[in-house]
């Protein structure tokens, strides 16, 4: 089943209440960007929309990637939790025919709204409060016991998908997608979770089973001791809202994880830190649960010979970046406008920050990576976001490195000042990170270890989409052809380093639009396939 895209829900949404199916939702109010487009937040299989009905709330969930026997697991899944009126899991409703889009009828998740903030925001927040990180590691042993009694898995466990309220006493989780429950054990896994969170062996292994949360679920414990130890190892391992003290690089080399080493260096947490290298350097079917191995109970043999020293061995250079999402770089607009509608990671050097305010007198931040007056990436702050960023960009924050998540929203265009526009909006502290020159050169260079790396699955993709037909397997691009190409990059956007002499302020449109003022992603310019497909794949 093809799903619809972003470009096509955002326009179902500015009718919401003739395309969608519950009258409840029909008769509520969409969340908007400061354009007043509905806001759309991505995660791997859906797009997620607010909606205010009265004094409720709800995420509305719809689909925009294939997942297997869809309406089958979510029955299976809302069966399941409807059995066990746990206050860990969300009350939610699966429709089949929740929206119709261009005539069809798609499925959508209609989701209570959870209370507090997600792990990522919470950390952010209280990451100095070790009470507070006291209640939340109780609370998510509490969590994992409850998710092995009952022998189901949430499949997924990361910041984005665990809410946190009442000072860390209380967390439930949400996002279904890719839940395990015995009624659904013969459909397969549906996704992979975020790598920042997974045992090294998730993609190749692929299990789906209640064991599914185990590996996440002593990484996230073991950060929240680490802080509650030493509150400053959140700046010394770089840690941001996707990564929590530990990353996938971290995982894949633990001898090597300088994060690791940071850890371990704490008398406390110094078996705790080799037993974990041993889970993240044995089968994936060996991780204890969380209560075995808070007790030093079922940990690998390895624990007792692996060695973490935190650098590489010589003769072996650093391991490539593993992220969650494709990495772009701001300056390369083509890259950037084939990625609308998906999660991606953009990383660039800030040449402009502008202020101003929108019509209904809330100011808002658009931060620029080239002149504005051209085809350029930006980050959107309007002033919901502005309310969750400590500190805000200004001025100061030019020609500084950043690295930004999110949903690549649809060109904004306009034809009085002949510009084109792609950008994220920054909703939640914790999207946009400082880096330095040396992180973000490494970042854009990618991945080395193609059985962890996003890159190769991705560019099939690409080629699904140039050609209409599935892909053979892509064939990495050679190192040296690699390098090159990254190097142009990095040297255009070095180039950048002075802002423009040009106002600092965008001029407003004289009237704001009475129709969505984005246009419908068109390829920028014709080009013969092989060009394309040489340019996505090596670009």
């Amino acid at each position: 089943m093809a799903y619809p895209s972003l470009e096509q829900y955002n326009l179902a949404f500015q009718l919401h209440s003739r395309l969608l199916s519950d009258p409840e939702l029909r008769a509520g109010t969409v969340a908007t960007t400061g354009l007043g487009l509905p806001l759309a937040i991505s995660g791997g299989f859906a797009l997620t929309y607010t909606i205010n009905a009265g004094s409720k709330k709800y995420a509305v969930r719809c689909f925009h990637r294939e997942s297997k026997a869809l309406e089958k697991r979510y029955d299976a899944i809302s069966t399941r939790l409807a059995s066990l009126h746990s206050p860990f899991f969300l009350d939610f409703q699966f429709q089949p025919k929740g929206i119709s889009v261009e005539g069809a009828s798609y499925p959508i998740v209609k989701m209570a709204w959870a209370r507090g903030k997600t792990l990522g925001e919470f950390l952010e927040d209280n990451r100095h409060d070790r009470q507070a990180l006291a209640k939340l590691s109780s609370s998510l042993v509490k969590l994992a016991a409850f998710l092995e009694k009952e022998k189901i898995a949430h499949g997924d466990f990361q910041t984005g998908n665990l809410m946190v309220s009442d000072g860390g006493a209380t967390v439930q989780l949400i996002d279904y997608d890719g839940m395990y429950v015995d009624g659904i054990k013969a459909l397969g896994s549906a996704e992979l979770g975020h790598v920042n969170f997974q045992h090294p062996q998730r993609k190749s292994a692929n299990p789906f089973d209640p064991t599914l949360d185990r590996f996440s679920l002593i990484s996230i414990w073991l950060a929240l001791k680490a802080l509650q130890e030493d509150p400053s190892i959140w700046d010394k391992t770089n840690s941001e809202v996707d990564a929590v003290v530990f990353r996938a690089n971290d995982f894949s080399d633990p001898g090597a994880s300088s994060a690791l080493a940071i850890v371990s260096s704490q008398k406390s947490l110094e078996v705790d830190a080799k037993n974990f290298a041993a889970i993240c350097a044995s089968p994936m079917v060996n991780s204890p649960s969380l209560a075995d191995f808070i007790a030093g109970q079922s940990i690998p043999l390895l624990a007792s010979v692996i060695n973490i020293t935190g650098l590489a061995p010589a003769g072996r250079s650093k391991p490539g970046y593993i992220s969650a999402y494709e990495v772009l770089p701001a300056l390369n607009y083509e890259a950037c406008f084939r990625r609308v509608g998906d999660k991606v990671e953009v990383i660039g050097k800030i040449v402009e920050v502008n202020f101003n305010k929108a019509r209904n007198g809330k100011p808002y931040i658009f931060v620029n990576f080239g002149n504005w007056r051209g085809r350029i990436f930006k980050i959107s702050i309007w002033s919901e976001g502005l309310d969750a960023l400590r500190p805000q960009p200004d001025t100061t924050w030019v020609g500084k490195w950043i690295s930004v998540v999110g949903l690549m929203e649809p060109p904004f265009v306009s034809n009085k000042y002949k510009y084109s526009h792609l950008s994220i909006t920054v909703t939640t502290a914790g999207q946009l990170n400082i880096i330095t020159e040396e992180n973000a050169r490494w970042r854009l260079s990618g991945s080395r270890d193609a059985s962890v790396a996003p890159s190769i699955s991705l560019n099939r993709e690409t080629l699904e989409r140039i050609t209409g037909r599935p892909s053979q397997a892509a064939t990495p691009a050679p190192p040296a052809l690699r390098a090159s190409s990254n190097k142009d990059i990095l040297d255009k956007i070095r180039a950048t380093t002075q802002p423009p002499q040009t106002q600092t302020t965008m001029p407003q449109p004289t009237r704001r639009p009475t129709q969505p003022h984005y246009v419908r992603p068109q390829p920028p310019q014709k080009k013969g396939v092989v060009t394309k497909i040489f340019e996505w794949l090596f670009s």
